[in-house]
C-alpha cells in the first residue's frame, strides 16, 4: 500500500554516553562496527519511519504526524493526508487539536503558579469559587486543586447536559459548570477514587486564572507557549492558522474558539510546537531537562491507594497517577512509561515518554470511521522500548512483545 508521506530529521551529535563509548572502542572493533557507529544518528529516523507506517496502516488513519526525541536526535514524519481529497500531507506546522494533552499543560501552569507563590497544591476549590457560589464536599474531605488535577476529585467525566451533536470544546462555559457545581454532589470522597474528569480540569482551570490574578489564557501564553516560542499553540486560531487545521475523515469540528474546555482539552497546537513542549523533558547536548519537570511529572497517587481507577487504563494499566500524567509500570519488557491520552473533534492523540533515556514521542492521528486508538498507543510504546537500546537486540525486544499481543 503506498501512503503519501514527510519526514524531517535533525541529527545532533552522538548521545554523550555512546561518544564516549565509541572513543574507548574504537580501536577494538572491526572497521565495519565503527562504520555503522558513525552512522548512529540516522538510525532514529529509520525506526521512527517503520514504526510510522506500521501505526498508520493499522489505526486506520485519515492524516498522521510524528514527532520523536531521542536524546540529540529529533524526527518528524508524517502519513495520509490533512484533509480528505486534499493530497497534501501533514506538516511540522499543520495546526491540530490535541485534546486532552491539554491537562499536562494546566497541570504545569498550577505548578508554576505554586511555585511563584500564587496558591497552594492542597487549596481547597472553593478558595478560587466565584461569590456565593458552593462547592460540595463529601464525608468531611474538601476538593483541592491536586484532587482536580489527579482525577480524584469525586466530580463526573462530563457535566451532564448539552445540545446533541455540538461542536467540540465549547461547553460547558464557565457560568454554567459553576452553576452545575452550586446544586450537584459529588460521587466519591475527594482522594479516594479517581475517576476520568474533563470537568475538574475546567474547574481547575478556572481557579488558576483567580490566583494568578488574569485571565486564563493570557497565563497559559506567559507560563507555557511564550518562553518556549510556541506560536501556534492558542485556544483561539486566527484564520490564517483555521486554514492549516487538519481535517479527519470523522467526526470533524469546526474551527471556533475553544475558551470553554480552558483546562480539559481546547488546545490547538502543531506537531512542531508539541516537540518543542515536549523537549522539555528530555535531556540532550543542546536542551538540559527543565528543572521543573521532576515536580511536573511527581506521581502522586499510587494505584494501591485508592478505591476505585475508572476511565485511565485506555493505553495500558494506569499503575500511579500524577498531575494530568500516567505511569505505566515496566511489564514484558516494556520501560516504566509516562503517558497521557487525548481524543476529540476526529483526532486521538498521544504522548509518552521515558524521560531517564531521554526518550519520548507525541503522535496525533486524524480519524477515519475505521480508527482505532490501541495500534497507535502500543505502536509508540513499542518504538520507545526499542529507541531506549537503539540496537539489534532492543528491536528484537519491541518485534516480540508485540508478537505477544
Amino acid at each position: 500500500m503506498d501512503f503519501p508521506y514527510l519526514c524531517y530529521v535533525e541529527a545532533l551529535p552522538l548521545k554523550p554516553l555512546r561518544l564516549r563509548l565509541l572513543a574507548l572502542l574504537a580501536p577494538l572493533l572491526p572497521l565495519s562496527t565503527q562504520a555503522a557507529g558513525l552512522t548512529d544518528p540516522v538510525l532514529v529516523s529509520q525506526v521512527v519511519e517503520r514504526y510510522a507506517d506500521n501505526i498508520y496502516y493499522n489505526a486506520k488513519a485519515s492524516g498522521m504526524a510524528m514527532v520523536v526525541i531521542d536524546a540529540n536526535q529529533r524526527a518528524f514524519t508524517s502519513r495520509g493526508v490533512t484533509r480528505p481529497g486534499s493530497g497534501v500531507r501533514p506538516q511540522k506546522d499543520s495546526l491540530i487539536r490535541i485534546a486532552s494533552l491539554t491537562k499536562l499543560m494546566t497541570s504545569e501552569v498550577m505548578v508554576k503558579l505554586s511555585e511563584q507563590g500564587r496558591l497552594n497544591l492542597n487549596d481547597p476549590l472553593s478558595k478560587y469559587a466565584p461569590p456565593g457560589r458552593h462547592v460540595p464536599m463529601m464525608d468531611g474531605q474538601r476538593i483541592t486543586l491536586m484532587n482536580l488535577a489527579t482525577h480524584t476529585s469525586g466530580l463526573p467525566r462530563e457535566q451532564p447536559g448539552g445540545a446533541a451533536n455540538r461542536p467540540v470544546f465549547i461547553w460547558p462555559t464557565y457560568s454554567q459548570r459553576w452553576n452545575w457545581l452550586n446544586n450537584n454532589n459529588l460521587t466519591s470522597p475527594p482522594g479516594s477514587v479517581a475517576s476520568y474528569s474533563n470537568l475538574a480540569f475546567d474547574l481547575l482551570g478556572d481557579a488558576l486564572a483567580v490566583a494568578g490574578g488574569k485571565p486564563y489564557p493570557a497565563l497559559f501564553q506567559q507560563l507555557i507557549t511564550r518562553p518556549l516560542g510556541m506560536k501556534d499553540t492558542t485556544y483561539t486560531p486566527s484564520p490564517d492558522q483555521c486554514k492549516r487545521l487538519m481535517i479527519p475523515a470523522k467526526s470533524p469540528s469546526p474551527c471556533n474558539n475553544t475558551l470553554a474546555a480552558i483546562g480539559s482539552g481546547g488546545v490547538y497546537s502543531t506537531p512542531d510546537d508539541m516537540g518543542r513542549w515536549m523537549q522539555q523533558f528530555l535531556s540532550s547536548d543542546v536542551h538540559a531537562r527543565s528543572g521543573q519537570a521532576d515536580r511536573l511529572q511527581t506521581l502522586i497517587y499510587q494505584r494501591a491507594q485508592l478505591t476505585r481507577v475508572i476511565g485511565m487504563d485506555v493505553p495500558g494499566r494506569a499503575d500511579a497517577l500524577g498531575m494530568g500524567w500516567v505511569y505505566m509500570e515496566p511489564k514484558g519488557g516494556r520501560p516504566g512509561i509516562l503517558q497521557k491520552t487525548g481524543g476529540g473533534g476526529g483526532f486521538i492523540t498521544y504522548m509518552a515518554m521515558v524521560p531517564q533515556y531521554s526518550v519520548g514521542a507525541f503522535i496525533v492521528v486524524a480519524r477515519s470511521p475505521e480508527s482505532r486508538f490501541t495500534p497507535m498507543s502500543d505502536g509508540i510504546n513499542n518504538m520507545l522500548t526499542e529507541l531506549i537500546g537503539n540496537t539489534p537486540d532492543s528491536a528484537s525486544m519491541a518485534m516480540s512483545i508485540m508478537e505477544a499481543e
